[in-house]
C-alpha cells in the first residue's frame, strides 16, 4: 500500500471543536504503516458492507481534488455528530492511496480514546497529585477502526465499516444513511449469521437429527466458502434437508429476511475469519466446543433425552489424547 495523499480533521462536537487541515499532513514510514494496519480491515473483516456507489450519495468526486473531497466527508461526519450523542469525537484520517495496483480513496474515523494521566497542582503551597481523564488518544495499531469507509475508484464500489447509532429517534447506520447517502446492504458476517441461524431454527423443526444436520450445513458453507469464495445454495439445500417442504420453508425464510446468498463473495483473508467450531452448553455449566467435520458425522456423537428430563452427550472416535 502506498499512500499519495492525507488530510487529518479533528472533529469533536462535544468540545465544538471542528479543524480542518488546509495543508496535506507528511506521512513517514511509520505512520503509513500505521494507517496500512487499520486499512486492511476493509478486506479482510467479516463485518463490512459492500455497496455500489453513485451519483445519488452527497459524497461527490466529479470535479473535485481529493483535498476538497476530505473537507467535504468531515463536513458530512460533523454533521451527522450533532445529531446524536453516540458518535464519537474523533480524527478524521482522509487518505488517497494505491494498493495492489489500484486507486482508493479512504476515510477512517480514528475515535479518541478514553484514558487517564497524573497532574500536579499547588494548593496553599502543598502539592496535590490528581488523576486526570485525557481523551485525545488514538486507536493503538493493533485495535480495530471502529468506523469508516474506503471507496474503490476503478469499480465503484464503498466498503463501509458503519455504526447502529440513534438519530432522530430512530436507529440508523448513519455512515450509509447518512453520509453517503446509499441503500444499507447486509454486512458479510450478517449474511452467513442468517444463513445459518435460519437453517438451524428449520432443521430443528424437520429434522430428527438437528445438531448433527446443522453441523453438516455450517461445515459445506464453510467448506465452499474456503474453496470457491461463493455459496451454491442448491447444492447445500438437496445435502441438509430431506423433504421439499423443509427446503422451501427454508428458501422462503431467507427470503422473507432479504438474504440472497448467491450475492455473497469472500476474498482469502476473509475466510480465514469464519466460525469453524460449534458450542454446546447445558443447563449445569458445561461447554463443549467440537469442530463441524466432527459434529456433522453421525457416528462420532450421541445425545440421549433421559427420563428425568437430563441429556447425556456420548463422544466417540476422538483419537488419541493430545
Amino acid at each position: 500500500m502506498q499512500i499519495k495523499e492525507a488530510y487529518l480533521h479533528v472533529l469533536d462536537v462535544i468540545s465544538d471543536v471542528k479543524l480542518l487541515s488546509e495543508k496535506a499532513t507528511e506521512v513517514d514510514v511509520e505512520i503509513e504503516d500505521y494507517v496500512a494496519k487499520h486499512v486492511e480491515i476493509f478486506f479482510d473483516n467479516l463485518d463490512i458492507s459492500t455497496i455500489e456507489f453513485n451519483s445519488n450519495s452527497k459524497v461527490k468526486l466529479e470535479g473535485h481534488s481529493f483535498k476538497e473531497i476530505s473537507l467535504q466527508v468531515a463536513d458530512l461526519f460533523y454533521d451527522a455528530m450533532m445529531y446524536s450523542e453516540e458518535i464519537k469525537p474523533c480524527d478524521l484520517m482522509c487518505i488517497s492511496f494505491e494498493r495492489e495496483e489500484r486507486a482508493y480513496y479512504g476515510f477512517l474515523k480514528l475515535n479518541f480514546r478514553t484514558s487517564f494521566a497524573h497532574a500536579v497542582e499547588l494548593e496553599d503551597n502543598l502539592i496535590i497529585n490528581k488523576i486526570i481523564r485525557q481523551v485525545t488518544t488514538l486507536p493503538y495499531k493493533s485495535q480495530k477502526v471502529e468506523e469508516g469507509f474506503l471507496l474503490d475508484l476503478e469499480d465503484q464500489k464503498v466498503f463501509v465499516k458503519d455504526k447502529l447509532v440513534t438519530i432522530d429517534g430512530s436507529k440508523s447506520r448513519y455512515i450509509t444513511e447518512k453520509i453517503l447517502c446509499l441503500n444499507d446492504v447486509m454486512t458479510t458476517k450478517r449474511k452467513i449469521d442468517l444463513i445459518t441461524k435460519t437453517a438451524e431454527k428449520v432443521i430443528e423443526k424437520y429434522d430428527d437429527q438437528p445438531l448433527i444436520t446443522t453441523a453438516q450445513l455450517r461445515k459445506m458453507v464453510t467448506e465452499e466458502l474456503d474453496e470457491t469464495g461463493t455459496l451454491d445454495m442448491k447444492r447445500i439445500v438437496d445435502t441438509c434437508f430431506d423433504t421439499e417442504v423443509a427446503k422451501d420453508t427454508y428458501l422462503k425464510e431467507l427470503d422473507e429476511k432479504g438474504v440472497k446468498p448467491e450475492s455473497l463473495q469472500m476474498n482469502e483473508g476473509q475466510t480465514k475469519k469464519l466460525k469453524r467450531t460449534q458450542r454446546l452448553k447445558t443447563a449445569s455449566g458445561v461447554e463443549i466446543i467440537l469442530p463441524f467435520e466432527y459434529v456433522s458425522r453421525s457416528e462420532n456423537l450421541s445425545i440421549v433425552n433421559n427420563p428425568d428430563g437430563s441429556v447425556s452427550i456420548e463422544l466417540k472416535n476422538l483419537g488419541a489424547l493430545l
